[in-house]
């Protein structure tokens, strides 16, 4: 099997699960063409023994990239979102040959530009795409909406290095048994979308009224980085390394992601693999998959009064119970796994080739 993936931006993740698909039991090539790594995320990414990895810069015209994927004969082709041209017109040529897959991550909120693509779909994505590859429920709607069937629609297009944060999770349970960590961390990019303004003054807030002991640790960077605000119990990590990691899972006890936006959130899975509990905004579609009402809390990310009393909550509990909210939260995390996105490609090649 000849996997073709047409990406935009890589992450950690991606790579694992390609690794992953490289491993399975299959014999498969792999084929990546994507675009330059974030410089607000510059991961070192490894791709090693994965297979041939190519920036769509290195294709100036389109017959190039066309010669290139036309030499490897991809049995598969998976397409990230609909915003490349090229990506589509090469789709759109080997829709009638290969299976070729949309992922997209988008939820439906009724816009004038969506209502314009559901009208248009038929025309276009349908004439482009065989399936349709999404994280989760939220994303289902949008992909019913544009004309695909529940045959044709697939979930669990995001998944974590599961193997990774279990293994940080069983290293720190003893330790966490002894103390748990009240610091609260949060893991997102510095601009507007992920809320941080609204999670610093609630913070803030409830510290000022409480006599606990918390603190907030925020990783990442971004545009809005040097107007963070400062305080004596928040404390700013920056763009922390993969190999850092560990020490601040040990560090930190409680998850959370305020996004006013976040039409997924792999780093929510992460963090509940490795045993956090969680405090999510109503606009994290992950919290779909990995929040229930026995790991954690969600609140309205415009309302500070909501996230305070997350906070407040979260302060009356004791040890022993957010460590089996954690507990709960490292097992929701496993009902999906990088075999499960494995299998999931396995299942499209096999249904492909059988429709055809």
């Amino acid at each position: 099997m000849n996997v073709l993936f047409l990406y935009t931006e890589l992450a950690e993740y991606t790579v694992a699960c390609l690794r992953a698909l490289k491993n399975s039991e299959m014999d498969t090539q792999i084929m990546v063409i994507h675009y330059p790594v974030n410089p607000e995320a510059p991961f070192q990414l490894d791709y090693k023994g994965v297979g041939d990895f190519y920036s769509i810069g290195n294709f100036r015209k389109y017959a190039d990239l066309k010669g290139k994927v036309q030499a490897y004969n991809p049995t598969v082709i998976v397409c990230s979102g609909w915003g490349n041209k090229m990506y589509l017109r090469l789709c759109r040529e080997f829709y009638f040959i290969v299976p070729t897959v949309l992922t997209m991550d988008n939820h439906w909120s009724g816009t004038f530009k969506q209502k314009l693509l559901k009208l248009g779909a038929s025309l276009t994505l349908l004439r482009i795409f065989s399936y349709c590859w999404v994280p989760g429920d939220p994303q289902v709607n949008y992909a019913k909406k544009l004309g695909f069937t529940s045959n044709q629609i697939f979930t669990g297009f995001y998944c974590c290095d599961l193997e990774r944060f279990n293994r940080l999770y069983y290293e720190n349970a003893e330790l966490k048994q002894a103390s748990f960590p009240h610091r609260i961390i949060c893991v997102a990019r510095y601009i507007p979308s992920k809320n941080y303004n609204v999670l610093w003054n609630a913070f803030i807030k409830w510290r000022n009224q409480a006599t606990e002991d918390w603190e907030l640790w925020c990783a990442g960077t971004g545009s809005d980085y040097a107007s963070r605000i400062e305080h004596p119990a928040i404390k700013h990590l920056g763009f922390v390394l993969p190999d850092d990691w560990s020490s601040i899972v040990r560090q930190t006890g409680v998850f959370i992601l305020p996004s006013l936006f976040e039409p997924w959130g792999v780093v929510v899975q992460e963090f509940a693999a490795s045993g956090f509990p969680l405090i999510l905004s109503e606009k994290v579609g992950s919290a779909s998959q990995f929040l229930s009402v026995t790991n954690g809390f969600h609140f309205d990310p415009e309302s500070e009064d909501q996230l305070i009393a997350c906070f407040e909550r979260i302060g009356a509990m004791s040890d022993g119970e957010l460590l089996t909210m954690g507990q709960h939260s490292h097992n929701i995390a496993n009902h999906f796994s990088l075999q499960s996105w494995v299998s999931t490609i396995h299942e499209i090649a096999q249904q492909g080739i059988r429709n055809r």
